[in-house]
């Protein structure tokens, strides 16, 4: 592995290996010369591309989060007002739900992107304030802006906490999938599987919110 090794693939070899390493390890537990290893590269290729550590953990952060397509549906429920419909605010809560779902279980992501995304929000550092800035905002601005259509003087501990009823299923399959697989009896989630969490967390939202279901 002598040489430092140029180019976007020995970026990518390197970035992926970071992200495989930070999923099983914890990215506090991952070394340059671990990520050197996997990766087939020299310790000096790393400083190269990334400055760094700190530079390479940065990228890995971006990769996972940049794989996120329902950050995208939180910009698009800024068209939604007062004057949106019960039945287009129903449609928001399944594009929502959908999204998410798609995005941690169904998409073509690196299997890394959803432990080490899930790893930030236990930081405390310059990591967590990349993921704060670009996901935790924009989606506290998106549920504030959508629970004030349905109730303008909701104040922001419950829209925090409607948010995180909401989500919370998605999240504790992501970050205790592993668990939850064993305790399925499977490798992976069923599609049948994902559908039925989907239409639970979506008629349960509906519900309660007084909103029609949409199937």
């Amino acid at each position: 592995m002598s040489g430092y090794s140029t180019g976007d693939t020995t970026k990518e070899k390197i970035i992926q290996a970071a992200g495989e390493l930070a999923a099983e390890h914890g990215l506090s537990r991952v070394t340059t010369r671990m990520v050197a290893d996997r990766a087939g590269e020299n310790i000096g290729s790393i400083h190269y591309h990334f400055g760094g550590k700190d530079g390479l953990f940065e990228t890995v952060v971006r990769a996972a989060i940049g794989g996120c397509s329902h950050v995208d549906d939180w910009e698009s429920m800024k068209e939604l007002d007062a004057d949106s419909t019960p039945t287009e605010l129903s449609a928001a809560i399944r594009t929502l739900i959908q999204s998410e779902i798609t995005d941690m279980f169904r998409s073509e992501r690196p299997a890394w992107h959803v432990p080490v995304v899930y790893q930030l929000l236990q930081r405390d550092d310059h990591l967590y304030d990349l993921f704060d800035e670009l996901v935790l905002q924009k989606s506290v601005a998106a549920f504030s802006h959508f629970y004030h259509i349905i109730e303008p003087d909701m104040e922001p501990e419950e829209v925090h906490l409607r948010a995180v009823l909401m989500k919370m299923p998605i999240f504790a399959h992501a970050d205790y999938m592993k668990t939850m697989h064993k305790m399925l009896g499977v490798k992976k989630y069923s599609d049948e599987y994902l559908q039925k969490m989907e239409d639970l967390i979506v008629k349960q939202t509906q519900l309660l919110l007084g909103l029609p279901l949409d199937k």
